[in-house]
């Protein structure tokens, strides 16, 4: 059975791609070099907004890049 948190982390991987036009592939790359998926344990992501929680994302890239 697959947690919570790996349900939000593909939901997550999903939305970041339809909204950054990519393809799943290259968000699992961005988002394992940018090491985002241990950003997306943060419980407090899972209770705002997807947009916000795809900006927070892109400022979490941002600040790493």
């Amino acid at each position: 059975m697959m947690s919570d948190t790996m349900k939000f982390k593909i939901y997550c991987i999903d939305q970041y791609r339809r909204t950054h036009g990519m393809t799943a592939p290259e968000v699992v790359d961005l988002f394992e070099k940018f090491d985002v998926y241990s950003f997306l344990d943060l419980p407090a992501l899972q209770w705002q907004s997807l947009e916000n929680t795809i900006m927070d994302i892109d400022e979490f890239i941002e600040v790493r890049s």
